[in-house]
């Protein structure tokens, strides 16, 4: 069955465009930490980018700094742990709550940490899996792009003017959104991942919503 499910995300995005295996003592670190799928998915893909880099599988330790500058001081469950499990070109990190299965995307771009969805009783080894393979089988090219100011994906534009993003790289905008930029491909850098991240995070007026509450702030805009 977990064999079937991690053969699903070649399925979605095709193979991968980069892949750095994941060592053994990492593997190790993080068993019991995160879902058997997300090891599964590991040992079969790597560190691995898809999409031409639209979409990244994490490694937690590189993007850590990036999730606590984010969770940092939020109305979060204090005794949870937030591992990166994924992300997209732009930065915006799918995060898991080892405690308790809790899921949150961070928007970094727009300043926003979303709580996906909460649990809030111990789960099964099983629950935990099906719970990580929403998370990650929900994303698409579609879902990891960013629309710009004139309404249209800009990731296939931007990959064409400044080439892919790496494993620990991202794309940004200069300036920053906060700063008043705008979402435009020739305002476009790139930038290493997880020091942006950190710096946005500090930029950024930080809102923790729930997923109800943005699909309001979308419909209202």
């Amino acid at each position: 069955m977990v064999d079937d499910e991690v053969a699903e995300l070649a399925e979605i995005w095709g193979p991968p465009t980069y892949s750095a295996p994941v060592r053994a003592d990492r593997l190790a670190q993080f068993a019991g930490a995160v879902p058997d799928l997300l090891l599964a998915c590991w040992r079969r893909y790597g560190f691995a980018g898809f999409g031409n880099g639209s979409f990244w599988l994490c490694d937690p330790e590189v993007w850590q700094p990036a999730v606590d500058a984010w969770t940092s001081g939020l109305a979060l469950p204090g005794e949870e742990r937030w591992i990166a499990v994924s992300r997209s070109a732009f930065g915006d990190l799918q995060v898991w709550g080892q405690q308790t299965g809790s899921r949150l995307t961070i928007n970094a771009q727009y300043g926003w940490v979303v709580h996906t969805d909460r649990a809030g009783r111990p789960m099964s080894d099983d629950r935990r899996n099906d719970r990580l393979y929403a998370l990650l089988m929900c994303q698409d090219r579609r879902s990891v792009d960013l629309l710009g100011a004139d309404e249209k994906p800009l990731f296939d534009r931007i990959l064409a003017l400044r080439g892919p993003v790496g494993p620990d790289t991202i794309y940004g905008f200069v300036p920053a959104l906060g700063l008043g930029g705008a979402l435009r491909p020739d305002r476009a850098e790139i930038f290493d991942g997880p020091v942006h991240l950190e710096l946005l995070a500090e930029l950024s007026e930080r809102r923790l919503v729930d997923k109800e509450d943005l699909l309001h702030m979308w419909i209202g805009q």
